[in-house]
C-alpha cells in the first residue's frame, strides 16, 4: 500500500496538485468542545442552547456562529452583542487548542504528503488565536492557510477553497480536500476538489493504507 492508493481512493487519476484541509472536526477533534463552549457562554448570558444550535454551528462561519448565539439569548429573554459573545467562545477556544491534539490518522497521512512534495494548506471557518495556536503546533506542516480572518463569504460558499488553491499557486480541480461537516463538504464540493468526508473515510482508515 501507498499514498496512491488514497488518492486514487477518491477517483483522482493521478497525484493532487494540493491537499486542503478542514481544522475542527477534521484535523483536531474539537467539534464538541465548541458546542460546549457556545452553550456555556450563551447560558451565561441567560439564553437557552439546544441541540439544533449545535448542529447548526457545525461548520459555521462567524456570522452565522455570532447570529445563532444571539437567537439563542433571545430566546431566553436576554440581548447581547453576539460579536462579543463570539470573542467569550474565541478565548476559550484559544486554550483548548494550546492541547488540542490531531485526530488519529492525521499526523501520519500530513507526513506522508509533504513526504511527497504536495502542499498543504488549512481551510478553516474558525477565525483569530485559536488558528494561530493550531499552526504554531500540530498545523506547522500546513504551508498556507484561509481563516475566517479572510475577507471572503464563508463556507458553504466555494470561496475559502477556491482561495486556499490560489493561495497554493494550484488549480482547485487538483486538489484533494478533506472536510466533516455538512457546509465545509458543499464548499469543497462545489469548488471543484476531489472532496473526502472524514465521517465517511475516518484518517485512521486512510492512513493505514500506507
Amino acid at each position: 500500500m501507498a499514498l496512491e492508493d488514497v488518492y486514487r481512493k477518491f477517483g483522482m487519476p493521478g497525484a493532487p496538485a494540493a491537499v486542503l484541509w478542514d481544522m475542527d472536526g477534521t484535523l483536531v477533534d474539537s467539534e464538541e468542545e465548541w458546542a460546549r463552549v457556545s452553550g456555556n457562554v450563551v447560558r451565561s448570558h441567560g439564553g437557552i442552547w439546544t441541540d439544533e444550535d449545535i448542529v447548526a454551528i457545525r461548520g459555521a462561519d462567524t456570522i452565522a456562529h455570532g447570529r445563532r448565539m444571539m437567537d439563542a439569548v433571545r430566546r431566553g429573554g436576554g440581548e447581547v452583542d453576539p460579536w462579543k459573545m463570539f470573542a467569550e467562545v474565541l478565548r476559550a477556544m484559544a486554550d483548548h487548542m494550546a492541547d488540542a491534539q490531531l485526530i488519529d490518522g492525521a499526523e501520519k497521512l500530513l507526513d506522508a504528503f509533504s513526504a511527497a512534495g504536495i502542499p498543504q494548506a488549512l481551510v478553516t471557518a474558525t477565525p483569530g488565536r485559536p488558528v494561530e495556536i493550531f499552526l504554531a503546533g500540530p498545523g506547522s506542516r500546513l504551508e498556507a492557510a484561509v481563516t475566517g480572518d479572510d475577507n471572503v463569504p464563508g463556507k458553504p460558499n466555494p470561496a475559502p477553497y477556491l482561495l486556499g488553491a490560489q493561495r497554493l499557486g494550484v488549480a482547485i480541480e487538483n486538489c484533494l480536500a478533506f472536510e466533516d461537516s455538512g457546509p465545509g463538504l458543499a464548499a469543497a464540493r462545489s469548488a471543484g476538489a476531489f472532496t473526502v468526508d472524514v465521517g465517511e473515510f475516518p484518517l485512521a482508515e486512510l492512513a493505514a493504507l500506507l
